[in-house]
């Protein structure tokens, strides 16, 4: 098993499968590409691509489709979105046979062979219950008779699919793509790793990697942040990502993704941005992602708001103060207007950080 994921990743799968992960964290090991995919046609199209670059690049699913084409060689087995697949049409070196990418592989095809990459499907036989926080099975939907010759009890059955998903999941060398058919099954697995939905420009770093502000900053997600930027001292709170090389971390830099159209003018939808934590001075005119109980943004909902900052002020008591505050979209969007504060408004209201750049 020459997996470049290393022993962490070994590891990962076995805790990910027997559900006794304890880091919050998704799982990310350098040099090795792993992705949880909400569509198989993405992932087939991504697999595709591997296959022109690196070849032994192939669809694996758990047993949980009958095998019609063995009879009927014509027959279909596997309907998923729009694509359709016949099992391994041989069970002899299936890995290097002709047609081995247009048809999908069972464990005992791959058992002891190594690939480039792996597609995972998990199939319909396997599923997740939020309730109980554990992975089940479906017996009734797990076609592999001869492979569970032999096992009487329910628990067996389980452990001996689940080692099955392992197996397939340890034969990737570069990379795994994963596919599940159960939708909580599949909220499960984002959770724990990396979604080709949410592909970064950037490289997580594992946290016992980590130099804050010397290899990396912190990624925050604004849409869960629920006054999560108070304290970005707290190291293990966060994610942390690897810069660009012509990107120098500086202490109070972070990571945020913009997402929507209010700032289309300046920076698109999805982009991931560099911010600075706000430490006093001049925002006028600046773009700023704002705090405040007042706020509905379009984009961002209630709380916070990425917009163009601008203030007009009054002399009162021979002191400056704020009369209002303007949050203005830069948008092609005529839908999104400005956001104006005004009097108590203005006490709620918090800079946390300074646009610096795209990364």
């Amino acid at each position: 098993m020459r997996v470049q994921g290393g022993k962490d990743y070994i590891q990962f799968v076995d805790d990910l499968l027997q559900v006794k992960r304890k880091s919050k964290l998704r799982f990310a090991a350098q040099g090795y590409e792993l992705l949880v995919f909400d569509s198989l046609t993405d992932l087939y199209r991504e697999l595709g691509k591997r296959e022109e670059e690196h070849g032994l690049s192939r669809l694996v699913a758990g047993y949980s489709w009958p095998w019609l084409s063995k009879e009927d060689h014509s027959a279909i087995d596997i309907k998923i979105e729009s694509l359709q697949f016949q099992w391994n049409r041989t069970d002899k070196d299936w890995i290097n046979s002709p047609n081995a990418f247009q048809e999908i592989g069972c464990i005992h095809t791959v058992q002891g062979y190594d690939l480039n990459y792996t597609g995972v499907i998990f199939g319909k036989e396997i599923t997740y219950n939020k309730t109980t926080h554990s992975i089940e099975i479906i017996k009734e939907l797990y076609f592999d008779h001869n492979g569970k010759r032999g096992i009487r009890e329910f628990e067996d059955l389980k452990a001996y699919i689940i080692n099955i998903y392992k197996t397939i999941m340890y034969r990737g060398i570069k990379g795994t793509f994963v596919y599940a058919c159960n939708p909580d099954l599949n909220e499960y697995l984002r959770r724990n790793m990396a979604s080709y939905g949410d592909v970064l420009p950037f490289r997580i770093i594992p946290f016992n990697e980590v130099k804050p502000y010397v290899n990396g900053v912190p990624l925050l997600d604004i849409t869960a942040a629920a006054g999560g930027f108070s304290d970005l001292q707290i190291h293990s709170d966060y994610e942390w990502v690897e810069l660009l090389f012509s990107v120098i971390p500086k202490q109070g830099n972070f990571v945020c993704k913009v997402v929507g159209e209010s700032m289309n003018k300046k920076i698109p939808n999805g982009s991931y941005c560099l911010f600075r934590q706000y430490e006093g001075g001049s925002r006028e005119g600046k773009i700023v992602l704002v705090e405040s109980t007042h706020i509905h943004d379009l984009d961002f909902g209630s709380g916070y708001a990425v917009k163009e900052y601008h203030s007009s002020k009054i002399m009162e008591n021979d002191e400056w103060r704020h009369q209002s505050i303007v949050l203005e979209p830069l948008s092609d969007d005529p839908d999104f207007t400005s956001i104006e504060l005004f009097c108590d408004e203005l006490l709620s209201l918090k800079i946390v950080g300074v646009f610096e750049r795209i990364i």
